[in-house]
């Protein structure tokens, strides 16, 4: 027994209920030092058995032991360098060099660069691998499976696994590496245990397993199986063993235990009338003395995971493979440095300027087109001269607005003016009456004896397209400003004070901000945490599921590698990628927009970094929980309109509801975007409540999702 790589007792494995099991009750021996050839149809069990043995996956039932020890337990070392692994897709960062793919592996594994070099020239010679430079996602299937093959073997373990390692590769490479697989289980005493299409090929296996709707049909070694069953090839073998399961689809089929002609005959014969029942007591004192030896020898021998300088050499080769990701990929870098960019430049050029442009649709029945020198209403509009008196005062309005602000277009009847705003084609409508500048003279003078009729015809009727709430608001904002303006004026000509105009209602300087505070000083800190937020959010929310899609992160997992090492190094990487985001986000929006700041800009930094870091580990946390970058997109683009509807951004949260209000508060953005606000327009020390509640929030969530990121990876670790 202590000669033996792997033991697998009584596995079973199902991934629901509903389905039948992937193993079912199998078990199988892999001698040290030798070649196990596992054969059997696509979706016969064999990718997940593997992966059960390498200790990605856990049996629902059974045992495994694995060069003496038990798969992911502490101090086994499997996973870990003592197993070299090649997954049946290729498993190989794309933006990886060739000579880059095995500097991984093999740093992951503990190698030396020099030592990696070695192993490099070794295999480019055995493989004919490509040009060290190139990269592997311009290389050919037939070469990414080489380089696939030379990563598990650059460190050469004791135990290698290989899926299906010669599928596309040419008859003389493939005779090449059965040599090679040959003469390591002879010279190093390397167990192996390969899968393959080519049942044929298998012949060179010391000992076969028939693996068949979860159950090993047969295990021993090729010449016994052919001799047996008089065939002439192992296909002709396999057809034969499956046919007689077929016959007994109601009875457990056991396996060839010992590798003799008499026990396959034994087994085929008696499987009819040996229930499984039955097989597990005759036995059940076997599988307790092998558990007893095994687990000896695994108390004997402690497999230290990894000390510490290997474990900074497993952190630096992720950082580097993240690194490399992130630089040879156009894309990810056109979305760092430009995105952002973009995001803010349109942001202050589209939010909170006055419009632009506005058509206002006159009816003018005092004074025509109020044109210099013509008369073409009732008055000819000439300039103010400084009197005291409401004189033409339908074309001072008129004349002192800013073209650019609002045009003026002209109607002879208010009819025509209305159907223009029915049709777009105007915001709003401004009516003159005839009489209008000495019924407003009336007004002034006499107050006590003014008629109605002289107080309707002294008002300027104004109709506006509510429809579009924000230009209506502008317009009457500025229609009220530019007829107190007119109106200061003339009561200035007349040596009365200009406050005279004014309403009883004093605006004294606010103690924080401006009376002419814009929109977008309203919006802006909400925005940058917002973006600061999602920008992390969209990277991240990616970025497991594409290892995942590689098979890197099996891969890696494999050798050793701990989930928390990897979403630590990502972390790290991607809080890089947000230090240069948020610089761009902040130099943009106080160099270039001049955003006020009365506040420690070094806090605004701080607050802004993390945020951005929240938004990394909620967009990791949706790339745990995703198996799919649609569902990843689903999630992450669906969460963004509700957060930034509720966090006060657009609108101040005291106008929603009490019940979510609350909710508002409770989101990652709401306080720290009342923070940033606070210390941009109110110049707030950290010290403030206002202002590091938004710090605790940020560190809170920051914290939560990680934890969750962390139970997300060991949940599905089964």
């Amino acid at each position: 027994m202590s000669q033996d790589a792997v033991v697998v007792r009584y596995a079973h494995k199902r991934y629901s209920k509903s389905q039948k099991p992937i193993l079912d009750g199998l078990n199988m021996t892999v001698p040290r030092g030798s070649i196990y050839g596992l054969l059997g149809a696509s979706g016969c069990g064999k990718t997940t058995l593997l992966s059960c043995v390498v200790g990605i996956r856990k049996l629902d039932h059974g045992e495994i032991w694995v060069l003496g020890g038990k798969p992911g337990q502490t101090n086994s070392g499997i996973p870990g360098p003592r197993v070299g692994y090649m997954p049946q897709e290729i498993s190989l960062v794309k933006e990886f060099s060739v000579i880059g793919a095995l500097y991984y592996f093999g740093r992951i594994n503990g190698l030396e660069d020099n030592i990696i070099d070695d192993r490099f020239a070794f295999f480019s010679e055995l493989l004919n691998l490509p040009p060290r430079d190139r990269l592997v996602k311009h290389l050919s299937g037939g070469q990414q499976r080489r380089v696939s093959f030379a990563a598990a073997l650059i460190h050469k373990p004791e135990l290698l696994i290989l899926d299906e390692p010669t599928v596309g590769l040419d008859p003389i490479l493939r005779e090449k590496i059965w040599d090679f697989l040959v003469k390591i289980t002879k010279e190093e005493g390397t167990a192996v245990v390969i899968t393959t299409h080519y049942i044929e090929e298998a012949k060179l296996a010391n000992r076969i397993g028939l693996l068949r709707c979860g159950q090993l049909l047969a295990e021993t070694t090729p010449n016994v199986l052919l001799t047996k069953f008089q065939c002439t090839t192992l296909e002709e073998a396999f057809l034969v063993l499956s046919q007689k399961q077929m016959e007994n689809q109601n009875k457990a089929v056991p396996e060839i235990g010992n590798g003799s002609v008499e026990d396959v005959d034994e087994v085929t014969t008696n499987s009819v009338s040996t229930s499984q029942n039955d097989l597990c007591a005759s036995t059940n004192c076997i599988v307790h003395s092998e558990k007893q030896l095994l687990d000896s020898q695994y108390t004997e021998k402690s497999y230290s995971r990894f000390c510490s300088p290997i474990c900074g050499k497993i952190f630096r080769a992720l950082l580097t493979k993240n690194i490399l990701q992130f630089i040879r990929d156009p894309g990810g870098i056109l979305f760092a440095f430009v995105f952002p960019i973009v995001q803010v430049t349109l942001f202050f050029y589209s939010i909170g300027l006055d419009p632009k442009d506005v058509v206002m649709a006159v009816v003018n029945d005092e004074a025509g087109h109020c044109n210099y020198g013509k008369n073409l209403g009732s008055i000819i509009y000439t300039p103010d001269d400084g009197s005291c008196d409401y004189i033409d005062i339908s074309c001072r309005f008129l004349h002192g607005f800013n073209e650019s602000i609002m045009q003026k277009k002209y109607f002879s009847t208010i009819e025509e003016a209305r159907l223009s705003i029915k049709h777009g084609e105007a915001a709003g409508m401004m009516h003159y009456e005839q009489n209008f500048s000495r019924a407003l003279q009336s007004r002034r003078d006499n107050f006590n004896t003014v008629t109605e009729e002289e107080i309707v015809s002294g008002e300027i009727h104004i109709t506006l397209d509510m429809g579009d709430r924000q230009i209506g608001l502008f317009l009457q904002k500025a229609l009220y400003e530019r007829f107190i303006r007119i109106h200061e004026d003339i009561i200035s000509n007349c040596n009365i004070s200009r406050k005279f105009s004014n309403l009883p209602l004093v605006l004294e300087k606010p103690i924080f901000g401006k009376l002419d505070q814009t929109y977008t000083d309203f919006v802006a800190p909400g925005f940058i945490i917002t973006i600061a937020f999602f920008l992390a959010t969209a990277v991240s929310s990616s970025i497991i599921i594409a290892d995942r899609a590689e098979g890197v992160w099996d891969r890696s997992l494999v050798q050793g590698v701990a989930t928390a090492e990897i979403l630590f190094s990502h972390i790290l990487t991607q809080f890089l990628m947000i230090i240069i985001q948020v610089t761009v986000v902040l130099c943009i929006s106080f160099l270039q927009f001049q955003l006020p700041c009365k506040g420690s800009i070094t806090a605004v930094i701080v607050l802004v970094l993390l945020t951005g870091i929240c938004g990394m580990c909620y967009g990791f946390l949706i790339s745990v929980l995703c198996t799919n970058h649609t569902m990843a997109n689903f999630i992450s683009t669906g969460s963004f309109y509700p957060i930034i509807l509720l966090c006060g951004t657009i609108w101040p949260t005291e106008g929603m509801p009490t019940y979510l209000r609350y909710l508002s508060f409770s989101l990652p953005t709401t306080i720290p975007s009342i923070s940033l606000r606070s210390i941009l327009a109110k110049g707030y020390p950290i010290t403030d409540i206002e202002v590091y509640s938004g710090f605790l929030i940020a560190l809170g969530w920051t914290l939560a999702f990680v934890i969750c990121c962390l139970i997300g990876l060991r949940s599905k670790a089964v």
